[in-house]
């Protein structure tokens, strides 16, 4: 409101106006008020002044007495007084209600609404993070666990990018009775997953199951280890012959990887030639065979929905064009549809893994796969290759082996292809592995 430049000549002059005293005899007046002498009405009831209201341009006077606020002690208030008040008050209801203050508290209660909206939706995600993680460690705890002798097993950190990752060995056992045991059960399938940490993009890469290796001295088929040691054997034997730094391993049987691809109502396959076809056919049925059931055989080449049994046998067509080689790329195939549906259908990971998870073993503890169960959809197999690179296939002693040409080139390729590293240099180890291996690959090489 814009401040009346009048109002003070104005008061001054209703004050002498009303109250006919002069200064001198105000002053005896108040003297005789404080004596106990009372004052007529008339004599006090204006003489301290008017006062403006804030309502517009009306002016209400009041009385302000000496001692006791706005009327002395021993009197009654004026109307005047009594009416200023409730004007007054009227004025701070009116304020409260209505005021730009009201916009304010609309605000904030807005902003507080909101806020403990936010604050119930982190709530509710929080409460059901716990819930899963609660099933998933319940679920999980029905994994056969078995715990690393990992002073046994060789571990190469030279190469530091390893570090960004996270490295898993895959196994497939090869047992007609679908028991995993320690020894004795020769490895089908080895596959590496290596986990980028932060982007979770996912490579995969086979190692040809009959490649030549070095198993503690001894040279033989890598698929061996696993029989002769159980996993932590066959973690050694791929640590000391790739430089490698695997702690950790998944195995699985014949079953298991049949009720996965079941459980997710198939996988998408492609069978690309006539003999792939019938050494298909002839697989299919030895798996109704191991696991029971009577999945069907295909009639011809083509692009089809595959069982779990026909995934499987899949994955262990060996009698075609590019022998391991061939196969190797079907169990990444596998592999492959199976993270693809999964991700597709997570309301059917609860019956994946009872399913599965009961007929594998493992060397993470149930917390670790509760959390790798989690982050499941968020990992993308981004590529998939095989070990080695470059090699032949030859016989030496009768048997049947895969020769890698050489052990240490190959290797410097692995490590570029897993963790993105140029030009690695191998340990001292592996190389000389790769020159014993190299000494009888000379020998029976064609070329």
């Amino acid at each position: 409101m814009k401040k009346d430049s009048g109002s003070v000549s104005f008061r001054s002059s209703q004050k002498k106006k009303k109250t006919g005293y002069s200064s001198n005899e105000n002053q005896r007046r108040r003297v005789q008020s404080s004596s106990g002498e009372r004052p007529s009405e008339y004599d006090y009831g204006y003489e301290q002044g008017h006062r403006r209201s804030d309502y517009g341009n009306y002016r209400e006077e009041y009385y302000r007495g000496p001692e006791e606020g706005n009327h002395r002690v021993g009197s009654r208030p004026r109307e005047a007084d009594l009416n200023y008040r409730r004007l007054e008050e009227r004025q701070r209801n009116h304020n409260t209600h209505n005021g730009p203050d009201r916009k304010n508290r609309s605000n904030k209660k807005s902003s507080g609404g909101k806020a403990s909206g936010c604050l119930a939706a982190v709530l509710l995600l929080i409460i059901l993070f716990a819930a899963v993680s609660v099933l998933l460690h319940v679920i999980f705890s029905k994994v056969d666990k078995q715990k690393l002798n990992r002073d046994a097993i060789t571990v190469n950190d030279k190469d530091k990018n390893m570090k960004k990752y996270q490295t898993i060995a895959l196994f497939g056992v090869d047992n007609q009775d679908n028991v995993i045991s320690d020894t004795g059960s020769r490895t089908d399938s080895i596959i590496i997953a290596c986990i980028n940490k932060r982007t979770k993009k996912v490579k995969l890469m086979s190692i040809y199951r009959d490649t030549y290796v070095s198993i503690d001295g001894t040279y033989d088929k890598i698929n061996a280890a696993y029989a002769y040691g159980g996993p932590d054997q066959a973690l050694n034997t791929i640590n000391r012959n790739l430089d490698l730094n695997i702690t950790d391993f998944a195995t699985v049987n014949f079953k298991a990887l049949a009720d996965a691809v079941d459980v997710l109502g198939g996988i998408t396959l492609t069978i690309s030639s006539e003999k792939e076809l019938s050494n298909l056919n002839d697989y299919i049925g030895n798996m109704n065979k191991i696991n029971g059931g009577d999945s069907p055989k295909f009639d011809e080449v083509g692009t089809y929905t595959f069982d779990g049994n026909q995934a499987v046998a899949y994955s262990r067509i060996r009698y075609m064009e590019g022998g391991d080689h061939a196969r190797a790329s079907h169990q990444r195939l596998v592999v492959e549809g199976i993270l693809h549906e999964a991700k597709k259908q997570p309301w059917k990971l609860n019956a994946l893994v009872n399913k599965v998870l009961p007929q594998c073993k493992t060397s993470f503890s149930t917390g670790e796969f509760s959390r790798m169960a989690i982050g499941l959809f968020l990992y993308d197999v981004k590529d998939s290759q095989a070990y080695p690179f470059d090699s032949f296939d030859e016989r030496y002693n009768g048997i049947y082996y895969g020769f890698p040409t050489t052990v240490e080139s190959n290797t410097i390729k692995a490590h570029e292809y897993l963790f993105g590293t140029e030009d690695y240099d191998p340990t001292d180890e592996l190389k000389r592995i790769s020159e014993k291996v190299e000494a009888v690959s000379d020998m029976v090489s064609p070329y």
